[in-house]
């Protein structure tokens, strides 16, 4: 069982799992694909400046060599290895939509995770360049009742697909939970609807004052 799998509460599920596009490492691999070139290029040049020195001995030379050579290998491997952290900490970084909230989890070691209640979202806005749209990414800001960007995911891979699935829970959970047609609901529905609204407060997804609205609602339909 993964990390994000243990935050989830029972009967919680997983709708969609997501992450960063590429482009989110893309800088990464410039500026440190950039780092090994100039590490190869400059150690030879050194090695072969080294070398043509005619007023040093042999063993001076082949000592300097070596250290350059070391040096050379020391940036490289510092450049790859950075390259290598960095993908690995995109991989780790998930993005959720689950039965009930979003959840943002990132960190390789030290875990943090940051999750916005399906019931609590507002609104939600997309932003994407001209090539987000050519290559699949985006901006999704998550607008909570406080009209305060909760959960901010940045570069998101096929974020129309992300936000859709997001939309598509909140009117079911919605559905679920007290926020149907008076009609739709029977009087023996209501007991079980409270106390699942109540399972939700003590899991913290619901607010006291959201869980007395909601219990008033179901009760004014007996």
């Amino acid at each position: 069982m993964g990390y994000v799998e243990q935050l989830l509460s029972k009967g919680e599920t997983i709708v969609v799992r997501s992450r960063q596009h590429w482009v989110a490492w893309l800088a990464s691999a410039l500026t440190n694909g950039f780092i090994i070139v100039v590490s190869v290029v400059l150690g030879t040049f050194l090695e072969g400046f080294v070398r043509g020195l005619p007023s040093i001995s042999s063993d001076l030379v082949d000592l300097l060599s070596n250290l350059v050579r070391i040096a050379a290998v020391l940036g490289g491997l510092f450049g790859a290895v950075r390259f290598g952290w960095d993908v690995l900490q995109w991989w780790a970084e998930e993005y959720l939509v689950t039965t009930r909230r979003v959840i943002q989890s990132e960190g390789i070691v030290n875990k943090r995770t940051t999750d916005s209640s399906l019931e609590k979202v507002n609104d939600v806005v997309l932003t994407q360049s001209v090539f987000g749209r050519i290559l699949g990414y985006g901006n999704l800001e998550i607008v909570t009742g406080s009209d305060v960007g909760v959960n901010s995911l940045t570069r998101l891979r096929d974020p129309i697909i992300f936000k859709t699935a997001m939309l598509d829970q909140k009117a079911k959970l919605g559905g679920e939970y007290g926020e149907r047609a008076p009609d739709e609901v029977s009087d023996r529905d209501v007991p079980r609807l409270i106390a699942e609204l109540d399972e939700l407060r003590k899991k913290g997804l619901l607010s006291d004052a959201e869980f007395d609205e909601k219990k008033a609602k179901l009760l004014s339909q007996l």
